[in-house]
């Protein structure tokens, strides 16, 4: 071996495909997807374990022409410029979409790559929404924080008058109101960009809290159902976080059931293997195996409102605001989590994917 010849580095291709900041898919002779990488995840709003072993057009919904050539074995390369794709329940965006061949048994490579344009509008637009609800947040904080100061108190005098039945919910408008003026201290930092502390928390006592807070609602027509599992790690998280995220999920799932007397409401938790994000922060691919998700069987959510749903000001209530789900997608990625929407049949779901509390010693 030459002195010149040794100085080249030996690389791992998978991981230098994993690592490509351009969308990248492999696909079978069929269309089916075999391989994505995290841009190609990011891009999606998907993981790689939903892609993976659909037909791509079934994932990214595109125009019929592109559809016939990326399932035709025939067809071994595309080119398109401009290009109208949805994705992950999102707007139509425009990319460069390119597929060429890849290896002889009729495998494809697809590479998406968003139109300058579009890029440029996307990033106008998160922006735009952050610093939105940043101003909405802050102002909300200043008028909320002084008459959560008199309920507190007021609650505290009734305490003493009331026998142990009452004393439960004086004791629970006490937590409430601490938990929130917690909630809006942070919500004053919104527009800051300041870090969510977050430390080993077990997930089920704010799933109580939340649903001692919900029951004392009493929903007419709605049944609880929960699907627990035991083992649960500890979460990297933040209590009051968790509690807001899942009261907001869990109240919004029993107001859509509204007028039903067969309305349910099905809290669940599990422990997934292999899924992990790469959130763009430098750290790489961090796992977020602990899921919670809640679901109801109403109507779920407008089809032409899904693309938008965790904006903020975006809402079907009446009297809504729209910054409910805005403040739950912030707060999950806060946490360094996600959280996804989805129709599952008769069930509209709502999932929040978090680390696990050892995850804080690989990732730092």
């Amino acid at each position: 071996m030459t002195a010149q010849s040794s100085s080249i580095p030996t690389f791992d291709h998978d991981e230098l495909i994993q690592s490509h900041p351009v969308a990248t898919l492999l696909l079978d002779k069929g269309g089916v997807v075999l391989f994505v990488n995290a841009a190609a995840e990011q891009l999606c709003n998907l993981s790689r374990s939903v892609m993976v072993g659909r037909v791509v057009y079934d994932v990214i919904r595109m125009d019929r022409s592109y559809r016939q050539r990326m399932s035709d074995p025939a067809t071994p390369a595309l080119f398109a410029h401009r290009a109208e794709i949805a994705v992950g329940g999102r707007k139509a965006i425009f990319v460069d979409m390119q597929m060429v061949p890849y290896g002889s048994n009729g495998h494809r490579i697809l590479a998406l790559v968003p139109s300058q344009s579009e890029a440029e509008l996307m990033g106008g637009a998160i922006g735009r929404s952050g610093r939105a609800a940043g101003a909405a947040a802050s102002m909300l904080a200043h008028e909320i924080k002084n008459p959560l100061a008199g309920i507190k108190g007021a609650a505290q005098l009734l305490a003493r008058k009331v026998d142990a039945g009452g004393e439960r919910f004086t004791t629970l408008i006490c937590a409430e109101v601490d938990r929130i003026t917690n909630l809006i201290d942070q919500m004053e930092h919104f527009s800051r960009g300041q870090p969510l502390a977050c430390s080993a928390i077990n997930l089920y006592p704010p799933i109580h809290q939340t649903m001692e807070a919900v029951r004392a609602r009493q929903f007419d027509g709605v049944r609880f159902a929960e699907d627990f599992d035991p083992s649960l790690p500890l979460v990297l998280g933040n209590h009051d976080a968790m509690v807001q995220i899942l009261l907001n999920l869990v109240t919004n799932a029993c107001e859509a059931l509204a007028g039903r007397d067969d309305g349910v409401v099905r809290i669940a938790t599990a422990y997934r293997h292999g899924l992990s994000i790469d959130n763009g922060d430098g750290r790489g691919r961090i796992a977020l195996p602990i899921e919670l998700s809640v679901s109801d069987n109403g109507p779920g959510v407008p089809a032409d409102i899904r693309g938008d749903l965790f904006d903020p000001f975006v809402t079907t209530k009446r009297e809504g605001r729209g910054l409910g789900l805005a403040l739950v997608a912030k707060l999950a990625r806060d946490m360094g989590g996600t959280v996804q929407h989805m129709r599952d049949g008769d069930w509209t779901r709502f999932r929040v994917h978090l680390p696990t509390a050892a995850q804080k010693a690989v990732t730092s």
